[in-house]
C-alpha cells in the first residue's frame, strides 16, 4: 500500500475470495457512501525492488490483496471534498517487503516469503471535481490490478484533481497481521510473518 494511489502491476490468481459488496449511496445528508470489492490488488513496499519482487508504477509489489473498500465522500468546500477510504480483507504474500522498512536484500527485502494475513486501512484524500461523486458508477467488483485511485477516479466519473495542500491529505495507516507489520505516511514498522 506504501504507493497506493496508482494501480500495480498486474499478477493472476489469489486464494482468498470474499462476497463482493455492492456499491451503495448512504443516507447521511452531504455524504456519499459506496463499498466496491478488489480481489486481485496488488500490494506495494517502498525501495528499489529487485529479487522475486514484481515491479509496478508505483513501487515494488510484494503480495495479493483481497479488499473490500469503503469510500466516504463528504462536501468539504464549493467543488472540493473529502474522501476517506477504509479498507479490510486479507493478503497473499510472496516477498519480504522490508523489516522495519530495509531496503537491503541481506535483510530479506524482496527475498522470497510466503506469508498471508489480515490487513485494514485507512486512506484520506481531498479532491476538485466539476461533477458531484455518483456512487452508482463505482463498480461492485474491480478488475485484477485496479488501485484505489482508478476507484475514485470512476466515483466521480467528472475527473478528480488532488488537493494536497491539507495537513492530512494522503495520510494513510495500513496494518497487516493485526499490527506485526505497519505500513503510515511516516515509514514502515515491523516484519511480516512467513509460513
Amino acid at each position: 500500500m506504501r504507493k497506493i494511489i496508482l494501480a500495480a502491476a498486474a499478477l493472476a490468481g489469489i486464494a482468498a475470495f470474499a462476497v463482493p459488496a455492492a456499491a451503495s449511496a448512504g443516507t447521511t445528508p452531504g455524504a456519499v457512501f459506496a463499498v466496491t470489492h478488489s480481489p486481485q490488488h496488488n500490494d506495494t513496499t517502498s525501495g528499489p525492488g529487485g529479487g522475486v519482487c514484481g515491479n509496478s508504477g508505483n513501487g515494488p509489489t510484494w503480495a495479493v490483496d483481497n479488499l473490500e473498500e469503503k469510500f466516504t465522500v463528504t462536501p468539504y468546500a464549493t467543488g472540493e471534498y473529502k474522501v476517506i477510504i477504509n479498507v479490510v480483507g486479507s493478503f497473499a504474500g510472496f516477498a519480504d517487503p522490508g523489516l522495519n522498512g530495509t531496503t537491503d536484500p541481506a535483510q530479506g527485502y524482496c527475498q522470497p516469503l510466503s506469508s498471508n494475513g489480515s490487513v485494514k486501512g485507512t486512506i484520506t484524500y481531498y479532491v476538485f471535481s466539476t461533477q458531484g461523486p455518483d456512487s452508482s458508477a463505482l463498480l461492485p467488483i474491480q478488475a485484477p490490478d485496479t488501485g484505489l485511485g482508478a476507484a475514485l477516479g470512476q466515483l466521480f466519473p467528472g475527473g478528480v484533481t488532488y488537493d494536497w495542500a491539507h495537513t492530512d491529505a494522503g495520510n494513510y495507516l495500513f496494518s497487516y497481521q493485526n499490527g506485526n507489520y505497519v505500513q503510515d505516511t511516516f515509514g514502515i514498522t515491523g516484519s511480516i510473518r512467513g509460513h
